[in-house]
């Protein structure tokens, strides 16, 4: 599974939850924020170039040969850099661009540190 952990910036972290992982990565997540789980990446990155829309926004999300995942959000004019950009990746995953489009398959926040929960997320 993938953990994308935003921030009220507009800003994420992704995190590639594995068992043996799971500990040290709950330890590293900041409080307050929205944490989004999605289905794992794709290791078959040349499917899911195939798989692009024909035209539109997306989120690019794909982990590299060391393990760092990294995400990228593009339109139909920057779909031809792609390959590039995804040669040394080992796993990857497509998302729609637009709010309105995305279904995680959990969405949470993230308490403080004494339990309380402070944050609000729109939906």
């Amino acid at each position: 599974m993938l953990l994308e952990e935003g921030y009220l910036s507009n800003a994420s972290r992704w995190h590639r939850l594995t068992l043996d992982e799971l500990a040290s990565t709950r330890d590293g997540l900041t409080p307050r924020a929205r944490l989004l789980i999605w289905p794992d990446l794709s290791t078959d990155v040349r499917a899911a170039l195939a798989a692009l829309p024909h035209e539109g926004l997306i989120d690019i999300v794909w982990q590299n040969s060391q393990g760092d995942i990294t995400s990228l959000t593009v339109d139909e004019t920057e779909y031809a850099a792609l390959p590039a950009v995804l040669a040394e990746a080992r796993a990857v995953m497509v998302l729609s661009g637009y709010e309105e489009e995305r279904t995680p398959l959990m969405a949470a926040v993230l308490p403080d540190p004494d339990g309380v929960l402070r944050a609000r997320w729109l939906p």
